[in-house]
């Protein structure tokens, strides 16, 4: 008897925490990179080299908002190519102009990944900071 006056308080306390857990894991807050400060300031070449060392020193660049001062390749509206092996994807929160082939510009944005294969540099995120001189 005391068994099922047990379940009947604890199973609903664990069922609302589970429930509880859940909610808040799925229903997190937009990460804000613009308002994040840098952990690294550098161009992209510098960047694609860290990652393509593949060891536990470049691990400390994932997930991690990075400063890049680098030239544009491409703007395509969504993602933004730098010269040096970097693919960024646009904050999608915060508005932006088009970036110019050729353009010299100060960028921040989080790190989150490298391919192996394109030897390419993934980032999301993707602010401006200011053009360059």
């Amino acid at each position: 008897m005391n068994n099922r006056k047990l379940l009947r308080v604890v199973l609903p306390l664990v069922a609302a925490f589970v429930v509880g857990a859940t909610w808040f894991t799925i229903e997190k807050p937009h990460r804000d990179v613009g308002e994040e400060a840098a952990r690294y300031k550098m161009v992209p070449e510098e960047l694609q080299g860290a990652l393509s060392q593949g060891d536990s020193i470049s691990k400390g660049y994932l997930n991690a908002v990075v400063e890049l001062l680098g030239v544009v390749e491409e703007d395509d509206g969504s993602r933004v190519v730098l010269n040096g092996g970097v693919i960024a994807a646009w904050d999608t929160i915060r508005e932006h102009r088009r970036l110019e082939k050729g353009e010299s510009i100060r960028l921040k944005g989080r790190v989150t990944g490298y391919d192996d294969l394109f030897g390419e540099v993934r980032m999301d995120g993707l602010v401006i900071l200011g053009d360059t001189p």
